[in-house]
């Protein structure tokens, strides 16, 4: 009897641990979380409820309809990934004197490229929210996302509309998503009149299936058997 029951507890804390993980997760991208005072960094990353997220700044050659030819990481001196310190939010700085807000390049200009932050997570999650700064309608600005090296939303705002994807009323810079997982999202811009910032990323880890929940009840039960024939023979 107290081999089942050591069984079923084990069995038990491992659902637990399964359900509880999908338990929404915020990025808040401020100084204190990241641990760092404020300026650029060739990578920042910060933990949430175990989930551990990577951030990079690049630069992005594509086609201009969300084909990515190629992305290169930014890791020259004073260059990468912005940190405000004042603004508490996410930028790219693609060169020494750039500005600070992850923007679209110049066509005309190899100095001017388009701009991206890579959020890379510790596990497979999905994403649910998302707070851009200076992000502003009537300047035009939208965003392109790609998911593990998948478009999946090209040159959006809230005058767009997705089935995936939808603004909080009276917000142009903070969208809902659904539907959308994986672990890594490149959040990019294309245009020479997008400019803005990430502030805050809310996501939800990905619930391990249900199958492996079977799998793993039927494995302790063959343990807790074999143990038993074991003490037996």
């Amino acid at each position: 009897m107290h081999k089942t029951l050591s069984n079923i507890t084990l069995a038990g804390s491992l659902f637990f641990a399964m359900t509880t993980s999908a338990s929404a997760s915020l990025f808040d991208f401020n100084t204190t979380n990241l641990g760092v005072t404020g300026g650029t960094y060739t990578s920042a990353s910060m933990t949430v409820n175990s989930i551990t997220v990577n951030i990079s700044a690049y630069t992005i050659d594509n086609d201009g309809l969300g084909t990515i030819n190629s992305k290169t990481q930014i890791t020259a001196a004073d260059s990468g990934v912005y940190v405000s310190s004042s603004g508490n939010n996410l930028g790219v700085v693609s060169s020494a004197g750039e500005g600070h807000n992850m923007d679209g390049g110049d066509g005309s200009r190899d100095s001017d490229p388009d701009e991206g932050l890579l959020f890379v997570f510790s596990q497979p999650v999905t994403l649910d929210y998302i707070n851009f700064d200076s992000f502003y309608d009537l300047d035009g600005d939208d965003f392109n996302l790609t998911v593990d090296n998948q478009l999946v939303l090209l040159d959006y705002n809230a005058n767009d509309t997705s089935p995936n994807v939808i603004n909080v009323p009276g917000q142009f810079d903070e969208y809902n998503f659904t539907g959308i997982s994986g672990t890594e999202f490149l959040f990019w811009a294309d245009g020479n009149s997008d400019s803005f910032r990430i502030d805050r990323m809310r996501v939800s880890a990905v619930p391990l299936p249900a199958a492996f929940w079977l799998m793993a009840s039927g494995l302790l039960g063959v343990i807790g058997f074999s143990k038993k024939s074991l003490i037996k023979s």
